[in-house]
């Protein structure tokens, strides 16, 4: 029993450790100088070579406001505006619309470009399914996805296209958050946010040669999209969807830091719980559907065992507790922490350190002090555990075929926060488990799992201080 509880133990600690280990790798590659200048992607594209673009704009319970300052952006794109269109596909209810519909209007003769704005009666297929209503009625050769919230910046479509042009069938740019300032979580969301964007797609395209997609400022060439049947509309998470899809079919993805495109980060705890409860959802269903597309595609065995690795990244938080049930049983039956206990918490301090020293160089290097973002990386960890719980019951429900309710996150005016009584349940039963656990532990005096689920119980003082103080 003993080595079958052993085996158990090391094989979730694994499963844990990993997608951490491909992240210091990718970042250690993301190093690597970008010999690719932005003023050679600039140059690369002649005005008269620029191809038709299609912006589409899916929108649903979205700020007005909003929709023209992007409007007004991209009007200031350096780009022949006879070659561009603006798609905005309302999946709004019929007032709503008829509201959005006179507010856009109003702006449209200082616009130099087409706009077009349609309305989904029946909204089915969530974003997906908005985006190929709108992609049936592109003119463009080259098609944009743009979140109503995003700020593009002005040469994006020259650089972009000019990596098109190369040979590549899709791109993608990098996500620089606009509401970084806003608040504590904003501040510590968008850091991580774009650290995450220099090992996952910075880094693993460079090291690897392909990237995926995130869902507001990638392009994709109409004819490949067409090919690959659209936007799949049964996923919740269309982007990641769409970038497997390609990568199963042998195209090419670019990733570009030349560029970028500035959107909103979660400001609130309970906006940010759920876009990671949506991520987390949407990655389990994307591999529940091509796990075995993934293992029957003509890429080498490494890439395609690479990219099932990275949509479990979610499944980590599993293996986490997993792990910890385990090590914990083992205990219970050994009554000792074997020398195997030793070396695995060794190499998870090994791992967490190199984590955090990129993590420290790259907050530093974004003009953060040392303190400031030990500060931020200790609140990203504090309000991102306490949600484990919301992340499983997601993954759950995706492995298992159910709906998950979730609402779209409120941007610009139309922000909010949740009601706190309502949405901590899960969090402190968590909690209430781990200190259990936690004082049994420190009951057997096992020294390595005492301080293993004491830095796991670390996070609560903080989480609940700052979130009955309003600040998260």
């Amino acid at each position: 029993m003993s080595n079958i509880l052993l085996f158990l133990m090391v094989f979730f600690y694994v499963l844990f450790i990993i997608p951490f280990v491909l992240q210091i790798i990718y970042l250690v590659v993301s190093i690597r100088k970008n010999h690719i200048t932005r003023e050679n992607e600039k140059s690369s594209l002649s005005l008269s070579t620029f191809p038709y673009v299609s912006i589409l704009v899916p929108v649903r319970n979205e700020d007005p406001q909003l929709i023209i300052r992007l409007l007004r952006i991209i009007n200031e794109l350096r780009y022949d505006k006879s070659k561009l269109e603006v798609i905005i596909i309302s999946d709004d209810k019929g007032e709503d619309f008829l509201q959005l519909s006179n507010i856009v209007h109003q702006i449209l003769g200082s616009l130099d470009y087409e706009v077009k704005l349609l309305w989904r009666a029946k909204p089915i297929g969530f974003k997906a399914g908005a985006l190929n209503y709108g992609l049936k009625r592109a003119k463009g050769e080259i098609i944009a996805v743009f979140d109503v919230d995003s700020e593009p910046e002005p040469n994006i479509l020259s650089i972009v296209l000019s990596r098109l042009r190369k040979g590549y069938d899709a791109v993608m740019v990098k996500w620089v958050p606009s509401n970084i300032r806003e608040s504590l979580l904003s501040e510590a969301v968008g850091l991580y946010q774009e650290f995450a964007f220099k090992a996952l797609f910075a880094g693993r395209f460079k090291a690897l040669g392909y990237t995926g997609l995130a869902g507001s400022g990638f392009f994709i060439n109409k004819r490949v999209l067409e090919d690959i049947g659209g936007f799949c509309e049964e996923n919740i998470l269309e982007d990641v969807d769409l970038g497997l899809r390609l990568f199963l079919k042998g195209y090419k993805i670019y990733y570009t830091e030349n560029t970028y495109v500035r959107l909103e980060v979660p400001s609130n705890y309970a906006s940010y719980r759920e876009q990671q409860k949506r991520w987390a959802y949407g990655a389990l269903q994307i591999l529940k559907k091509y796990f075995i597309a993934t293992l029957k595609c003509r890429r080498k065995i490494i890439e395609k065992l690479e990219y099932i690795t990275y949509l479990t990244q979610y499944l980590s938080s599993f293996s986490l507790l997993l792990f910890t049930l385990t090590f914990i049983l083992y205990l219970n039956y050994v009554g000792i922490e074997s020398i195997v206990i030793l070396h695995l918490f060794t190499s998870w301090i090994i791992v967490f350190v190199l984590y955090s020293l990129f993590f420290m160089f790259f907050g530093m290097g974004k003009g953060f002090t040392f303190f400031r973002t030990l500060r931020i990386m200790g609140r990203i960890s504090g309000v991102t555990y306490p949600m484990i719980p919301h992340l499983l019951i997601a993954m759950f429900k995706a492995l298992l075929g159910k709906k998950l309710f979730w609402f779209v996150t409120p941007k610009g005016k139309r922000k909010q926060s949740l009601g706190r009584r309502e949405f901590l349940f899960h969090e402190t039963l968590f909690y209430l488990i781990l200190t259990m656990l936690t004082l049994y532990v420190v009951s057997k005096s096992y020294l390595i799992a005492s301080l293993w689920l004491l830095l796991q119980l670390s996070s609560a003082p903080y989480f609940y201080f700052m979130f009955l103080r309003g600040k998260i």
